[in-house]
């Protein structure tokens, strides 16, 4: 049977831990997570500094940009040590779920895993619900 991935985008300076604000880092690492066991595989480093934010000064549209790099990407999660209210509403928009966490990025892989696993069933029963009442979705 084949592995069911997902990514995510983490904000980390040093491989290791969820360290680094959004508007201040000049690239994500992109994992590849494994939805039954969480362990994650790091595939890419999207730079981000061709938009020009590290200085943590940039305008919504440049949150909009980023965003958008990150969803033709596939992303699905982004996990930085703060994320800002203009970066939280570019990512929502793009339908990428943004969580402030500074933990060791293995740990927040798994976290993120459950929280997928948690989110999924709840869709799930909110569509049982919505059949067994015929409401259109």
């Amino acid at each position: 049977m084949a592995k069911e991935l997902f990514k995510v985008a983490v904000a980390t300076s040093d491989g290791i831990n969820v360290d680094s604000h959004f508007g201040h880092v000049a690239e994500f690492v992109i994992y590849e997570v494994d939805s039954k066991t969480g362990e994650g595989e790091p595939i890419e480093e999207r730079g981000i500094d061709k938009y020009g934010c590290q200085d943590g000064t940039c305008g919504g549209e440049v949150f909009d940009e980023i965003a958008e790099s990150l969803a033709e990407a596939g992303i699905e999660f982004v996990l930085a040590a703060k994320i800002g209210p203009r970066a939280l509403q570019a990512l929502t928009r793009q339908n990428i779920i943004a969580l402030d966490v500074v933990v060791p990025v293995n740990e927040a892989l798994h976290k993120v895993r459950d929280y997928r696993d948690r989110r999924k069933l709840a869709q799930e029963r909110a569509r049982k619900i919505l059949i067994e009442n015929e409401i259109e979705e």
